[in-house]
């Protein structure tokens, strides 16, 4: 039995997170059904999702693009390989998660 590969090439290099647009990968986001009350995605369907739009990706990209869309403020979650519950932040209504206090 053969591993599943964990790198893909674009061009002859690497995929990067560069190579997945910020909006690509948020829209997936956007267009993956919310599981609770909160409309929080896991990531495992966000990747299905996204891996409609632009093909196969590695998980360990999938998870350092989310990191960089969290750090910057243009999703909210987790980036740890937990659950995820990605959400864009216009769609927050925890305090204190995608919101500033005060």
């Amino acid at each position: 039995m053969s591993e599943a590969p964990n790198i893909r090439l674009l061009d002859g290099r690497r995929m990067q997170c560069k190579d997945i647009p910020d909006e690509t990968f948020l829209n997936a986001v956007r267009r993956t059904p919310g599981a609770s009350a909160m409309n929080w995605r896991n990531r495992w369907e966000v990747h299905a999702t996204l891996e409609e739009a632009v093909g196969w990706i590695p998980e360990n990209l999938l998870l350092a693009k989310a990191r960089k869309l969290i750090a910057t403020g243009k999703m909210g979650g987790c980036d740890c390989g937990c659950r995820g519950d990605w959400h864009p932040p216009d769609e927050c209504v925890a305090a204190h998660c995608c919101h500033p206090p005060g």
